[in-house]
């Protein structure tokens, strides 16, 4: 909500496939560059925003997310464009089923 221009709106589905359980987090907030994309993990990273310092915060929550992602053996990836919003797709190994005493 920090980094929004305008009302924000976010979309949370899920589904899921064989191997995985999928979320995705869509906004329609400012939208981060290449650069930023590719750091945006990485503990204490804060994406530059020229001289203007109106957005607090250490740069720890994403690194956090991608913590928690690993622990459970998942993955995370971001798409974002400028001005348009970003997408966060998390990827969660779904359990094997256990098989019972006689089956192979």
């Amino acid at each position: 909500m920090k980094y929004s221009k305008d009302q924000i709106i976010i979309k949370i589905t899920t589904h899921s496939t064989n191997k995985n359980l999928v979320i995705r987090i869509e906004d329609n907030g400012i939208g981060m560059n290449k650069e930023t994309q590719r750091r945006i993990f990485e503990r204490f990273y804060r994406a530059h925003t020229g001289n203007i310092h109106n957005v607090k915060g250490f740069g720890l929550g994403l690194s956090y997310v991608k913590t928690i992602v690993d622990a459970h053996h998942g993955k995370i990836k971001v798409d974002s464009v400028i001005g348009k919003g970003t997408i966060f797709t998390l990827e969660f190994p779904l359990k094997k089923q256990l098989m019972t005493v006689g089956e192979q």
